[in-house]
């Protein structure tokens, strides 16, 4: 028995490392209905939808009403390494100065006037904080106000 369970195991693990093999350098003879592109990457096509209407639960109208007041928010901040006035760090690492530190989160706007209402861990101790919109235009932002306990 112990011999039948030894053999048995060793064919799974053969077949299964075949398959793996086969799955990374060959896939597409595991896959029907897949075209390749000239590049040799493998390309499924979604069925397309017959209905001009989304489906039943969508929110692909909301989505796309509310994209305009979705902006894009880079940060930067000089940062200093935490043992930088330490002498034994100096002696051996030298000095190494200040280090820009860069961010990038999300955030949507929520008043004509330009504010916009984002995460506090975006932009906490920001230097420079840049906002691009969704038709690719940019505009400096300054901090307002925070509340570190809820992150906005």
């Amino acid at each position: 028995m112990k011999r039948l369970w030894l053999l048995l195991s060793q064919s799974v693990t053969v077949l299964l490392a075949a398959y793996f093999v086969v799955a990374t350098l060959q896939p597409d003879w595991l896959q029907r209905g897949a075209t390749r592109s000239g590049a040799g990457i493998s390309l499924i096509e979604a069925p397309s939808s017959t209905s001009a209407q989304p489906a039943a639960g969508s929110f692909s109208g909301a989505a796309r009403k509310a994209a305009p007041a979705v902006v894009s928010i880079n940060t930067s901040k000089a940062v200093r390494h935490p043992r930088s006035n330490d002498p034994w760090f100096q002696f051996f690492f030298g000095d190494q100065g200040t280090q820009a530190q860069t961010g990038l989160g999300s955030g949507v706007i929520i008043s004509p006037d330009g504010y916009i209402l984002t995460n506090n861990h975006v932009v906490e101790s920001a230097d420079e904080i840049e906002v691009t919109l969704t038709d690719s235009r940019r505009a400096r932002a300054t901090v307002i106000g925070t509340d570190p306990e809820t992150d906005l």
